[in-house]
């Protein structure tokens, strides 16, 4: 829906294949969404080629925010609440976390 553009989101960047926007309920000074236009349900239903994209964006986002180190994290299966695969870029984290 917001690859539609029937949703509105703070978009921080966009591709022909993929969306990045700021999660609504931040996790981290930095907490992006990096999502497919193309519907996939999670990792089980994506290719080599989604995964490549997703750090292409990830390394480009964290260069062009000057990020010292950063987390992706992915939820699949029963873990996912949203069925559409979307990976969690959360910048300025460091070592010393809770989760």
């Amino acid at each position: 829906m917001i690859a539609a553009k029937k949703i509105p989101a703070d978009i921080e960047k966009e591709t022909e294949d993929m969306i990045v926007f700021k999660d609504k309920f931040p996790k981290a000074p930095i907490h992006l969404l990096i999502v497919p236009k193309r519907h996939y349900r999670d990792i089980t239903e994506s290719d080599g080629v989604v995964w490549s994209e997703v750090r292409e964006l990830a390394n480009g986002i964290a260069k062009e925010k000057n990020l010292k180190g950063f987390r992706l994290v992915h939820n699949a299966g029963s873990a996912a609440v949203v069925p559409h695969m979307h990976v969690h870029l959360l910048g300025e984290v460091d070592a010393q976390r809770e989760v």
